[in-house]
């Protein structure tokens, strides 16, 4: 599922009101999106959630699917070494275990970029 789908909420999720729009992004969406952050940038997990949805006209992004979209676009592009997933996460996020990606490597990338932790 590469597309977005924006759903008006019948009653609240989450942080997301009853009548508000919400995104439901996908990996491929996920991935462009950190990709375009600049050199030196950080976004949190839910800035990236209200980012995401600004740009499709919904109020907020799913938090549930949002964290297993951003699982799979870092596996799915863990071989990419100019993909910047450490603009989104440090080296304390859940996901650095579950990925068993090396939290050190994610730590000296945040500070060769000057993004405080």
């Amino acid at each position: 599922m590469s597309r977005n789908i924006v759903k008006v909420l019948d009653k609240g999720f989450s942080d997301i009101a009853a009548g508000e729009k919400m995104l439901i992004s996908s990996p491929e969406k996920i991935s462009e999106f950190i990709f375009a952050i600049p050199k030196g940038s950080f976004f949190s997990i839910k800035e990236l959630r209200r980012k995401l949805a600004k740009k499709t006209g919904a109020d907020n992004t799913c938090p549930v699917t949002t964290g297993i979209f951003l699982r799979i676009a870092i596996e799915q592009n863990m071989g990419d070494v100019n993909f910047p997933y450490w603009r989104v996460i440090d080296e304390n996020h859940p996901v650095v275990k579950k990925l068993n990606l090396d939290g050190n490597q994610i730590k000296n990338r945040r500070i060769d970029e000057g993004i405080p932790h």
